[in-house]
């Protein structure tokens, strides 16, 4: 499990795939030289941004499974528009233990203005400090082109828990952060959060809260954070993976958008709105996006280019199971409701004060395929992408279109066969292949079975 490294240059109608350099196994020079050569075995959280001289910077985390579990933040350069690697930098490490520090939850944002910090490469990131009950999130900054990274700086208060930074640069090169904070502590609610920095993220705004004591639309509003089969079953008997409220910002020429879900008295997920002439005054209230009666929508992001604004995000209105009271591609007896969940992009040409929408994916996803956690749960990641610039908007996110159903062999008599989100096995070996037994494993990586569509599970890329 790595960091994939994917190219186009025919806008999206092919690609070219890689791994950043320094994964497991790697013995070429760049891989041997990177600062993960041998410190890590697993890594996630991607996160890309430009600068104006064709440098591509892809921020990650690499950790390990098992003890010692690290949880570096670690970031790659590639230059001429992405086509050649350069260096990986650590921009925080963690301690060896399962209760030591771990960086998490990452987000790269580069100037692309002409002003006078063009270039400088925004880091943020979530600190988990072991035991602690509280985390921050911290900000730093390269202006080297990724060679070096400053002395982070802690922009959130440590209320609570608070996770997924999410930044933009402005037209003056002002830096914009929102947060979300988990009520997992006592006096803590579900919020969003935002702060400015208007000398290149070297110190910052007092925090504003622009969403206070929200219901959050996260995986445990059904049960668990996420439901399965055998061990990974919940006493719902539904089937999902985990999911969060999150928040994104953009900043343009009409001033900063921040964009968030959370569900309504009736349970259903919307995402919201909330706009600002300079991120720190916040004069009008949060408004939805849209007042569509049916289905989930969460996992939002937004950015703008040319006048205007787009957001796009997870909507399962064309479920047909549809009930505010459980996630998405549920039927009420548990089973799977088909490839009912689509990306939707809405377009806002006055400020973020009035939305257009449209569905953007061709075909539908389930997000609840079991094929995670010895492939007996879901996961579908935590994060959705829209990146725009003059002329063209591009939306990627996760998808499930490919995903090929089937049977699992380990489970026998009553069990969850007949749930439909199983996915397909092709003679895979389970060692043990018992449904009852404690332990879950998955098949070699030299099984010819995982080639054969049951973990296809997909990144998709589309122009809005």
């Amino acid at each position: 499990v790595w960091a994939g490294y994917y190219r186009s240059t025919d806008g999206g109608t092919t690609w070219s795939n890689s791994l950043v350099p320094g994964y497991p196994g790697d013995t070429s020079p760049a891989g041997s030289a990177s600062g993960t050569s041998g410190v890590c075995n697993a890594a996630g959280d991607p996160t890309q941004s430009f600068d104006g001289s064709g440098r591509l910077f892809y921020g990650f985390i690499c950790f390990n499974r098992a003890k010692p579990s690290n949880g570096n933040f670690y970031v790659a350069t590639y230059e001429n528009d992405g086509a050649d690697y350069v260096r990986t930098t650590a921009v925080a490490t963690g301690t060896p233990s399962v209760w030591g520090i771990f960086n998490d939850k990452v987000n790269l944002v580069v100037d692309q203005t002409s002003g006078p910090r063009s270039g400088t490469v925004y880091v943020g990131w979530v600190k988990y400090p072991g035991q602690a009950a509280n985390n921050v999130l911290q900000i730093a900054r390269s202006t080297d082109h990724g060679v070096s990274f400053s002395k982070p700086v802690r922009v959130s208060q440590g209320l609570g828990e608070e996770q997924f930074a999410d930044m933009a640069v402005g037209p003056d090169g002002s830096l914009y952060v929102t947060w979300r904070v988990f009520a997992h502590q006592k006096s803590t609610s579900v919020d969003i959060w935002t702060a400015k920095s208007t000398d290149g993220g070297q110190t910052f705004s007092s925090p504003v809260r622009i969403a206070t004591s929200i219901s959050a639309f996260d995986g445990e509003a059904f049960g668990p954070g996420g439901c399965g089969d055998g061990p990974f079953a919940c006493a719902s008997g539904l089937t999902y993976p985990r999911f969060a409220t999150l928040s994104a910002v953009t900043a343009d020429a009409s001033g900063v958008h921040i964009v968030w879900n959370e569900r309504l008295p009736s349970g259903q997920s919307k995402v919201f709105v909330r706009n600002s002439p300079d991120g720190l005054t916040w004069p009008t209230a949060a408004a939805q996006i849209d007042g569509v009666a049916a289905g989930h929508q969460w996992f939002p992001d937004i950015a703008s280019a040319d006048g205007t604004i787009t957001a796009i995000f997870y909507d399962s209105r064309a479920d047909p199971a549809y009930s505010p009271d459980r996630p998405s591609g549920n039927t009420a007896t548990g089973a799977n409701s088909g490839n009912v969940v689509d990306i939707v992009a809405a377009h806002s040409t006055d400020g973020g004060v009035t939305w257009t929408e449209a569905t953007a994916t061709t075909a539908g996803s389930n997000l609840n395929w079991e094929q995670f956690g010895s492939r007996r749960s879901s996961f579908m990641g935590d994060y959705i992408y829209v990146s725009a610039v003059p002329g063209r908007v591009v939306g990627a996110w996760t998808d499930t279109r490919d995903v090929v159903a089937g049977t699992d062999p380990r489970e026998t008599g009553a069990s969850d066969d007949a749930d439909g989100f199983d996915v397909f096995q092709g003679g895979c070996v389970y060692t043990p292949n018992d449904i009852n037994a404690p332990s879950y494993s998955s098949p070699l990586i030299s099984d010819a079975c995982l080639s054969q569509g049951g973990l296809d599970s997909n990144i998709y890329a589309g122009g809005l």
